[in-house]
């Protein structure tokens, strides 16, 4: 009973710490540097570090 408890508590432990990461990406009036290229706002990373906002461009990665 035990170990079932922990199992749940761990996988929503996980779910919990996965959810919290929200990254919004959406088209801007003024063109980018690249077409197609989407603009993402400044965010947290996986380890808590600060990204600052930056375009994506498809298939050339960040901008």
């Amino acid at each position: 009973m035990k170990r079932l408890l922990l199992g749940v508590m761990l996988t929503l432990t996980g779910v919990a710490g996965v959810s919290g990461c929200v990254v919004r990406e959406r088209r801007v009036a003024r063109p980018g540097p690249c077409r197609g290229g989407v603009w993402v706002e400044g965010h947290r990373g996986f380890h808590g570090e600060w990204t600052p906002a930056h375009w994506r461009c498809p298939g050339r990665g960040y901008y």
